[in-house]
């Protein structure tokens, strides 16, 4: 088998990214999203998303190289390999791009690759892809609605309240409002906390622009941080997330080891090399690569060996389209531990489009694992041409 396309695919929405005052859903990125499809001689074809600078990821992956190694095209390096090699893939972009990438953007794209692969590798094989990597654990495993800040209580309150009603048994709010106003903040967690009610999850990922995500600047200094992580203790905050800048792992180290409140990052960390560091200096207690951004799934198999030996838990950061989460559902099913998924509910019109999927929350709060070949998601392949850009 040999691999004869790798098409990079922009597809353009309508919608941006933004938070709503009441109940109403928030939105994710909808003006742009880029996909990765990988097509071989004998029919197989892997799909994959990546969250990046869509118009820029085009040319990485598909546009005019040089002649010399370290700066190859992503597409170049590949046409005519064996698909099933995976891993000696994985290294040859790593290494054909050196000179641009190595993180950023070369890598986001290489991770949505990496997935393409391991997608057509589980084909061949006609397992699905957890079963290719060791073997299913688990079946279904606990969703949390992961959404934005609503500005206001009363809009928090009845969000909530929308996601218990649909029958989640944790909701995770980030972003939006949070962190222009600290007496807000510790209110609209109050209010998210009085409709949960005790029994359910509560996850908060603040953010790591202080002043909130429309003016970044200084990033929270140590005595922020900790008073932070101090007082949504007393809301009974399941974890605290990704609210350090992701390169500070010095800083992450310091808060974990004064907080009361679980710290959950990693999803901005990229390649195996940074989440050895990561995890070994002590920066998390809940482990969370982006299979998207990491490296891809040759990655994070092994980023979930890191976190068994570390005792430490995984739950893949997974806020995009179905074929993210439909990857990092396999992943979890090979887990030890398998907490949480994260279930995207604020997809916009354009990231919930892309992909068919069969995950249906049960009466319990769980979503049953696909166990077909591949990864159990379907592009919709009318969808995607009549939005793409390129």
């Amino acid at each position: 088998m040999r691999i004869t396309a790798v098409e990079p695919i922009l597809l353009k929405g309508t919608q941006t990214y933004g938070a709503t005052a009441g109940a109403e859903e928030a939105t994710d990125n909808g003006d742009w999203q880029l996909l990765v499809r990988v097509a071989t001689d004998e029919g197989l074809t892997g799909w994959a998303d990546a969250e990046t600078l869509a118009p820029a990821a085009v040319a990485i992956i598909a546009g005019q190289g040089m002649a010399v190694l370290g700066f190859k095209t992503l597409g170049e390096l590949l046409i005519g390999e064996n698909p099933l090699d995976v891993e000696r893939l994985w290294d040859k972009l790593y290494v054909g791009s050196a000179y641009y990438g190595r993180r950023g953007i070369a890598i986001q794209c290489i991770s949505a690759i990496d997935n393409c692969l391991w997608s057509i590798r589980s084909q061949a094989a006609g397992v699905s892809l957890a079963r290719l990597l060791g073997g299913r654990r688990h079946d279904r495993v606990m969703a949390y609605a992961s959404t934005l800040f609503r500005e206001t209580p009363e809009g928090m309150k009845a969000a909530a309240q929308g996601y218990v009603d649909r029958g989640f048994h944790a909701v995770k709010f980030g972003w939006g409002v949070f962190g222009e106003d600290p007496g807000r903040d510790r209110e609209l967690v109050a209010a998210a906390r009085e409709a949960l009610g005790p029994e359910r999850h509560l996850l908060v990922d603040p953010g790591w622009y202080p002043a909130g995500w429309k003016t970044p600047g200084p990033m929270r200094s140590r005595r922020d941080a900790v008073a932070l992580v101090e007082w949504l203790a007393d809301y009974g905050v399941g974890w605290c997330e990704d609210f350090i800048h992701p390169e500070r792992f010095d800083e992450y180290a310091y808060i974990r080891s004064r907080s009361p409140v679980p710290i959950a990052a990693g999803e901005q960390v990229a390649t195996v090399w940074d989440f050895q560091r990561f995890i070994g200096e002590g920066c998390v207690d809940v482990i969370q690569p982006d299979l998207s951004r990491c490296g891809g799934v040759s990655v994070a198999k092994r980023v979930a060996e890191m976190a068994e030996q570390a005792g430490i838990d995984l739950v893949p950061h997974s806020w995009l389209t179905h074929l993210l989460t439909g990857y990092s559902l396999q992943l979890i099913s090979t887990l030890p531990r398998a907490r949480f998924v994260e279930f995207n509910v604020s997809q916009s019109a354009l990231t919930a489009g892309i992909a068919r999927a069969s995950f249906r929350l049960q009466p319990d709060g769980t979503v049953p694992i696909p166990d077909t070949p591949g990864i159990g998601v379907e592009v919709d392949e009318d969808f995607v041409q009549r939005h793409r850009a390129n």
